[in-house]
C-alpha cells in the first residue's frame, strides 16, 4: 500500500470528493482521499436532495444565492445525468408571501437568478393536490438530483484519473513536525490495521467533524454543527420539487424527484453538539408537516416510509446560531491563522456549491505546492460517466430494447450511470434483471464490488439506491445476496452483509414506525427477515 503523497483530502463527501477531482485535473495525481466510513455516508448522503439555484437564499444570504445560482448551472452541465428534470415551483399561500416574492424578485434580477411567473390556474392543473387558494406562483431552477451519484461520480473521475480512494480508513492522528503537518496516522477500519502515511499537503474538508481533525493538530475551529431532519413518503404528492417563498424557515419544501417514486420533506435546523447526533427529531416532522400541509393538504396522507438527519457544517466566529449562521463557504489557511504548516480547511457552504469550495481550497494548495495558482477546469470539464439527457434517454430506448428491461427502469439507470449504463450490462448481461422496487438492475452489483471498491451492501445501497424504495430492501436484499455469492463472496460474509444493511435500514424505519401507518410493513420486514433469513428485525438497536 503506498504510504507518500503530495495531498491527502479527508472526508469523502461532495466536498472532498470534488477537491480530489479537482486537484486530479490540475495535474496533482500523486493525491489521495481519506473517508472514515464510505462516499457520501455523513452530511451529503443525508441531504434534503434539492440542488439548490439560489432561489431559498436570495433575500437572507446573497452571497451564497450568487454561488448557488452559478453553479447550479455548472453542475447542469458537466453532469446533467443525475440532475432531476424537472425544476421547482415556489409558492405563496397569504399576502405577506406575496409581498415577499416581490422583494425577492427585485434581488433575483440583480444577481441573474432564472425565475418565471406561472399561471396559478395552470400550476393547479398540473399539480392537483396543491391548495386552491394560491396567490402567486414562480418557477426557478432549483431541482431535485442524485446526490449519491454525484458524490461517488466525482471521486471516481478522479480515481481513473490518477488519484487513490480508500474508504472505510479513519484518520486518528496527526504527524507533526515542530508546526508543521508531515503525515496522518489512519486506521484501515476493515483490516483492523493502523498505520502512518506521509504527505506534502493536508486539505480538511470533514463536514461537520472538521474541528476534531484540526483538534489533532492541536487547535479547534468554531464549527457548529446543525442537525436538518427529513421524512421520506412512498408516494410524490406533487410532479415537481415545490417551496413556500418565505424567509428560510423549518418544513419549507419537498423535493419530489422524476426519475424516483419517492419523496422528501424538510427541512429542520437544530444545533447539536456532537456531528455524530444524526438521529431525526420527530417535533421537527411534525412541525415540517403542518407547514407543508397549508400548500399540500395529501401530504398527511402519504406514508413516511423512513426518517433521517444530516448534520450541516456550519461554521462561526460568532454568537450566531441555527438559521442565523450563515451558508456561505469558510476556507481556513492553518499556516496564516495558527502557524501550523501543511494544513488548510474547507467548509460550510451548500452541497450546491461543493465544486467552488473545492476549486477555492485547490487555488491555495496549488500556491503552496508550486507557487502559483494552475488554472481551474472542474467547470468545464463532464464528470465521470456523464452524459447529456437526450444521451441516456438514447441509451434507455437501446437497453429496453436489448435487455427487455422497462423503460421505466433503464431511464433510471441511466441516470445513476451515464454512458457507463450500457457497460455495465455487457460486462454483466447474466444479471441484466430487475431485482428492488426502486428499480435496481443485478447487473450493478458485481459492478459495485469490482469497480467501485464497496465493501458491503450498505455501500452498494449508495450507488445503486437499492433498498430505499417502499419495500426498504425486503425482497431485494436476498437477490443481492445471491448475486454476490455467485460472484465469489461466502455464505457467512453474505450474511454479515445482510445483517449490516438491515441494520441501517432499521434506524430510519424505526422513526416512522411511531407514525402506524408504517406498522404493516415493518411486520412484514419482520415476517421476511425471519422466515428467509433468521434475522430479527426488532432486536436490530
Amino acid at each position: 500500500m503506498k504510504k507518500e503523497f503530495d495531498v491527502v483530502v479527508i472526508g469523502g463527501g461532495t466536498t472532498g470528493t470534488g477537491v480530489i477531482r479537482d486537484l486530479v485535473l490540475r495535474g496533482f495525481k500523486n493525491s489521495l482521499l481519506l473517508e472514515r466510513e464510505d462516499l457520501a455516508a455523513g452530511t451529503s448522503g443525508g441531504c434534503h436532495s434539492a440542488l439548490h439555484a439560489g432561489s431559498r437564499y436570495v433575500i437572507s444570504d446573497i452571497e451564497t444565492a450568487k454561488e448557488c445560482v452559478q453553479e447550479n448551472r455548472i453542475y447542469r452541465a458537466i453532469v446533467p445525468q443525475v440532475i432531476d428534470p424537472t425544476d421547482s415551483l415556489w409558492v405563496c399561500k397569504t399576502d405577506e408571501q406575496v409581498e415577499f416574492a416581490h422583494e425577492w424578485m427585485k434581488v433575483a434580477d440583480e444577481i441573474g437568478l432564472h425565475y418565471e411567473i406561472m399561471p396559478v390556474e395552470k400550476i393547479l392543473e398540473e399539480e392537483p393536490l396543491f391548495t386552491k387558494d394560491l396567490k402567486l406562483v414562480l418557477k426557478a431552477d432549483d431541482t431535485g438530483f442524485d446526490p449519491f451519484r454525484l458524490c461517488i461520480a466525482q471521486a471516481y473521475d478522479a480515481k481513473i484519473n490518477g488519484a487513490e480512494i480508500r474508504t472505510h480508513h479513519e484518520v486518528l492522528g496527526v504527524l507533526m513536525d515542530g508546526k508543521k503537518v508531515v503525515g496522518l496516522k489512519v486506521l484501515d477500519r476493515e483490516e483492523n490495521r493502523i498505520y502512518e502515511i506521509k504527505t506534502k499537503l493536508v486539505i480538511n474538508a470533514a463536514g461537520p467533524w472538521s474541528s476534531q481533525i484540526t483538534e489533532m493538530a492541536g487547535f479547534t475551529i468554531p464549527m457548529k454543527p446543525n442537525r436538518g431532519s427529513t421524512a421520506i413518503y412512498s408516494m410524490r404528492p406533487t410532479k415537481h420539487m415545490f417551496c413556500i417563498l418565505r424567509y428560510p424557515s423549518d418544513g419549507d419544501g419537498l423535493v419530489s424527484q422524476g426519475y424516483q417514486n419517492t419523496a422528501l420533506l424538510g427541512t429542520s435546523s437544530v444545533d447539536v453538539e456532537d456531528p455524530d447526533d444524526n438521529e431525526p427529531g420527530m417535533d421537527e416532522i411534525k412541525i415540517m408537516e403542518d407547514s407543508l400541509k397549508e400548500v399540500v393538504p395529501g401530504i398527511l396522507d402519504a406514508r413516511a416510509i423512513r426518517m433521517c438527519a444530516g448534520v450541516r457544517p456550519l461554521y462561526s466566529e460568532g454568537n450566531e446560531t441555527g438559521r442565523a449562521v450563515s451558508r456561505g463557504i469558510t476556507l481556513l489557511d492553518h499556516q496564516e491563522m495558527e502557524g501550523v504548516e501543511g494544513l488548510i480547511t474547507i467548509t460550510g457552504g451548500k452541497y450546491a456549491t461543493a465544486r467552488l469550495m473545492a476549486e477555492l481550497a485547490v487555488d491555495i494548495a496549488c500556491e503552496k505546492l508550486v507557487g502559483k495558482v494552475i488554472p481551474c477546469t472542474s467547470d468545464k470539464q463532464m464528470i465521470y460517466g456523464a452524459s447529456s439527457k437526450e444521451e441516456a434517454e438514447k441509451d434507455a430506448r437501446e437497453i429496453h430494447e436489448k435487455y427487455h428491461i422497462s423503460l421505466y427502469a433503464a431511464h433510471k439507470f441511466t441516470a445513476r450511470y451515464g454512458k457507463r449504463a450500457k457497460e455495465i450490462l455487457e460486462d454483466y448481461p447474466e444479471h441484466a434483471v430487475i431485482i428492488d422496487g426502486v428499480q435496481t438492475i443485478g447487473s450493478e452489483v458485481p459492478d459495485c464490488f469490482e469497480k467501485e471498491d464497496v465493501k458491503d451492501l450498505c455501500d452498494v445501497r449508495r450507488r445503486t439506491r437499492l433498498g430505499m424504495g417502499q419495500d426498504q430492501g425486503v425482497f431485494s436484499i436476498y437477490k443481492a445476496g445471491g448475486i454476490m455469492q455467485e460472484h465469489g463472496k461466502t455464505v457467512e460474509e453474505v450474511e454479515g452483509y445482510m445483517m449490516d444493511y438491515l441494520t441501517e435500514r432499521w434506524k430510519g424505519v424505526y422513526f416512522s414506525n411511531q407514525y402506524g401507518d408504517q406498522l404493516p410493513l415493518t411486520q412484514l420486514m419482520q415476517d421476511m427477515y425471519v422466515g428467509l433469513g433468521s434475522f430479527d428485525v426488532l432486536n436490530v438497536g
